[in-house]
């Protein structure tokens, strides 16, 4: 695995004789028009853009007076840096300054700034927005594995990621969520509360939508056009009648709303933390019939990713329903049945038929979400559907970040609901799960398979639902909590490395893991990134070790292979 870190152009670097700028104040003084749709030029035209660029210059005759005294900033900088090329406009950065832009309230929007300095003004405030994203929070210092972890979640989870494949994953994902909505009795009233939401009758006219939009923006993507298009109903030919108004509508932000946003100050869920509306609603609609998509990626992931906040709130309990009831065993344990080989598939739990049946089960204490023996190898898999506040993400701070992934992992002690404060006992997940059914297993406690060999090897898993986490660094971070505690616990038993991963890669390589045997794959990764000691018990890890890498890696898809599954997944939602 490359990976390769690039220095954004930061206003510091361009202006180091100027404090901070206002960037509210510099954008008051247009039309919020038209730095909407500059800014919709921006992630359309550019994404990650560069200086100098002559087949996409930022500036045009209009921004003369200014061009001299940039040419001579830039030259320099590049005398005292060594860089000849600099990035200065990211995905995130374009969809930072839309957040700005849209937590202006209309009426303070003059409109009175010259012409001559709009160009200067925007690259001025693009950027400060690239120093404000490329600050964090922390009182330690931090090893390689949590920087990573922290720059691929909080700075790439939007940008960091191929089309294709999150187009596939989500489709994916939804497929299974759909008919899980229209079928299940207990999500009747939230599809019910949906449908009426959105103006439907049917999940497909939501899907249909969302291809429509996909298949338009992708398209234009690829003839590399110029300029911000523009989404008119009035022009369009919608023969097969794909686009529906009431979902269009139901994506859309008004050009003139105002949608509140502080950094300093969040009290609200409307408020735009994590771009919360932004991935919710991914069109602006600029008048009637005429829309306008302002980011790619958003509106990719908005099919499933965003599905579940659109229902939570018609279920009792939203996290938990989704997390055991639909995650772990509509999802998860289905999938994990298709991964099987059967020659070497000693024991499973839960059972086939408890998976297939249809019906609720209910889970005993300590059972795995899913366990498998392949002849003498003990495969220990929990499966988390996790979120992380937006606020916190916003933030950037590292240290509330790694003590909220360890309270959703390791061992939870605090409530989702912060009123409650913390938990009067603290409940095993994820690492802690896993090693106390290590321990269930080595006192011959297991009651889920009588027939365990007295030598075995345990394959610990944690299966995330959502990619996004699982990057360069979590493995790592989870794996030292981990370490210290078999230690302790198990101290003489040949224990494995967790493997973290994402329940694409079991959709994904499913044939790879039917034909190998899940031990023979982490047996594999664990050659590239682990170091065993003399005794076969404890080992060092690669701090950017990530087994979704190694998978993509190791069996890579061919490009035709890539462009099968595209289209074969577009044609899944019925268009």
């Amino acid at each position: 695995m490359n990976i390769t870190i690039e220095k954004i152009l930061e206003f510091n670097d361009l202006f180091p004789e100027e404090k901070e700028i206002d960037i509210s104040s510099v954008l008051k003084k247009y039309s919020k028009k038209d730095l909407m749709l500059s800014c919709n030029v921006l992630s359309h035209n550019y994404g990650r853009a560069y200086i100098p660029d002559k087949n996409n210059t930022f500036f045009s005759s209009h921004s003369e007076k200014h061009l001299e005294d940039l040419n001579n900033r830039f030259e320099q900088l590049t005398k005292i840096s060594g860089q000849k090329i600099f990035c200065y406009c990211t995905t995130k950065t374009s969809l930072e300054l839309m957040r700005i832009i849209f937590s202006i309230p209309i009426n303070e929007y003059k409109n009175d700034g010259d012409i001559e300095d709009f160009e200067y003004d925007l690259f001025r405030v693009i950027l400060q927005i690239n120093e404000n994203l490329m600050s964090f929070k922390s009182s330690n210092k931090y090893d390689l594995a949590t920087l990573s972890f922290l720059n691929f979640f909080i700075m790439n989870d939007i940008s960091g990621q191929d089309v294709r494949d999150v187009f596939i994953r989500q489709v994916q994902y939804y497929s299974v969520l759909s008919d899980f909505i229209e079928t299940y009795q207990d999500c009747t009233i939230a599809k019910e509360s949906f449908y009426k939401n959105v103006g439907i009758t049917k999940m497909s006219d939501y899907a249909k939508t969302w291809l429509a939009l996909f298949t338009l923006e992708f398209e234009y993507q690829k003839k590399q056009g110029k300029g911000c298009p523009i989404l008119d109903l009035n022009r369009l030919q919608d023969v097969d009648d794909t686009l529906n108004i009431g979902v269009l509508d139901f994506l859309s932000i008004n050009l003139n709303e105002h949608i509140p946003y502080n950094n300093t100050k969040i009290k609200n869920r409307d408020n735009n933390v994590d771009y919360r509306v932004f991935r919710s609603r991914p069109l602006i609609k600029i008048d009637d019939n005429k829309y306008i998509i302002y980011c790619f990626p958003i509106l990719v992931e908005r099919l499933y990713n965003s599905l579940f906040f659109d229902l939570k709130d018609s279920f009792k309990d939203g996290f938990n329903f989704y997390n055991k009831d639909f995650v772990e065993k509509v999802l998860f344990q289905p999938q994990v049945l298709q991964c099987l080989n059967e020659k070497i598939t000693s024991k499973i739990y839960p059972s086939r038929e408890m998976i297939l049946c249809g019906d609720k089960i209910k889970e005993e204490d300590n059972q795995p979400d899913f366990y498998l023996r392949e002849n003498d190898n003990l495969i220990l898999f929990e499966c988390k559907a996790i979120r992380i506040n937006g606020e916190l993400k916003d933030k950037s701070d590292i240290d509330e970040l790694l003590s909220i992934l360890k309270n959703k992992l390791y061992c939870s002690k605090e409530n989702i609901d912060k009123s409650r404060g913390k938990k009067k006992k603290a409940e095993q997940v994820g690492v802690t799960q896993l090693v106390h059914q290590m321990k269930i297993i080595d006192i011959d406690s297991f009651k889920w398979d009588n027939n365990i060999p007295d030598e075995v090897a345990y394959y610990p898993v944690i299966v995330l639902e959502d990619p996004r986490f699982v990057v360069p660094g979590l493995s790592y971070i989870i794996n030292s909590w981990y370490q210290s505690l078999i230690e302790q616990e198990l101290p003489e038993q040949m224990c494995h490395p967790i493997v973290v991963m994402s329940i694409d890669m079991l959709m994904l390589y499913s044939h790879i893991f039917k034909a190998e045997g899940f031990h023979n794959v982490f047996n594999k990764y664990f050659k590239q990134v682990v170091c065993y000691s003399a005794n076969g018990v404890t080992w060092t890890f690669d701090p950017l070790a990530d087994f979704n890498v190694f998978m993509q890696e190791k069996y890579k898809l061919s490009p035709q292979k890539k462009e099968q599954l595209f289209e074969i997944y577009r044609k899944t939602l019925g268009i």
